[in-house]
């Protein structure tokens, strides 16, 4: 599991959507474009979905997660398909 670290707030979620997010917020920032994407993630412990504003003048940051929850989280395989697509197009 990864934490997204963005303007002082921690979003748990699965190494691969931290993977297909951190991508996908850099090759926004080289087009000078921004988009909201969607992911499962934990918040307090509870799995939640995430809207997320990439793009723009923030600054995102991919940690490894101290807590032990399931690597297996329902949706984050379309998300990362959505998210890695998006990226993709813009390549």
């Amino acid at each position: 599991m990864k934490d997204i670290l963005i303007e002082g707030h921690r979003i748990l979620t699965t190494d691969e959507v931290a993977a297909a997010v951190l991508d996908y917020a850099r090759v926004l920032r080289e087009r000078g474009m921004s988009d909201i994407v969607e992911f499962p993630s934990f918040h307090d412990g509870s799995p939640t979905l995430c809207a997320l504003l990439l793009g723009g003048a923030g600054h995102l940051a991919v940690v490894d997660a101290p807590l032990g929850v399931p690597s297996s989280v329902s949706g984050a395989d379309d998300a990362v398909d959505e998210i890695t697509r998006r990226a993709d197009a813009l390549r």
